[in-house]
């Protein structure tokens, strides 16, 4: 047998297994055959974009290319992680929190955020009550998309571009790009994921 046909032999080998592996993380339906969980955020549905502007048409799930590898460790850490799921879960809280921290509903975002973060909307809910200021109106929810996903230890993270229009009072509309990274302990029995950090977009 020459170099030759032994080289192609290996190489044939080699791109069957990376095919084989590629396959059973990303290729395969876990779990059963039944209706699929959501495995993101899970607050009571919220209609996109109720506000000042009316209904909005239902915004499509993204998954951002850059989010692929860092979401296929948190598939291989948590079988039952769906991305598209998990934006119309991220989405709904978005718009469950700004309507509560609007509210100055505490109990609704003790739920939704992590303690760190609800420390700091307390915060901002008593500033702001204290000096007569009104909490922004969500308007219309434009986009949302998976930009980043990565596994720290046991606990997984994903980063949610968020693209939104909003109204505050004597300010006018207003348009926001932030960015919002929900965590989850995957070895937790509970589900739900919560609001662990804002930034700017």
């Amino acid at each position: 047998m020459s170099n030759q046909v032994f080289e192609i032999l290996i190489l044939a080998v080699v791109a069957a297994v990376v095919i084989g592996r590629l396959f059973s993380v990303l290729g395969q339906r876990r779990g059963s055959d039944g209706p699929a969980q959501p495995t993101g955020p899970r607050p009571a549905p919220v209609e996109v974009g109720a506000g000042a502007g009316g209904m909005a048409a239902p915004i499509p799930p993204v998954v951002a290319p850059q989010g692929g590898a860092g979401v296929a460790a948190v598939m291989q850490a948590d079988p039952a992680f769906d991305p598209g799921t998990f934006v119309e879960g991220a989405r709904t809280a978005y718009e469950m929190i700004v309507q509560a921290f609007a509210a100055g509903d505490r109990a609704a975002l003790q739920g939704l955020l992590n303690p760190r973060v609800f420390e700091a909307y307390d915060r901002a809910i008593t500033e702001r009550l204290a000096s007569g200021g009104k909490g922004p109106e969500l308007v219309r929810l434009k986009s949302a998309e998976v930009v980043d996903a990565r596994m720290e230890g046991d606990v997984a993270r994903v980063s949610v571009r968020f693209e939104a229009e909003l109204a505050e009072g004597a300010y006018g509309l207003r348009e926001t790009k932030e960015r919002w990274t929900f965590e989850r302990d995957v070895r937790s029995r509970d589900p739900n994921w919560r609001l662990s950090s804002v930034a700017q977009a």
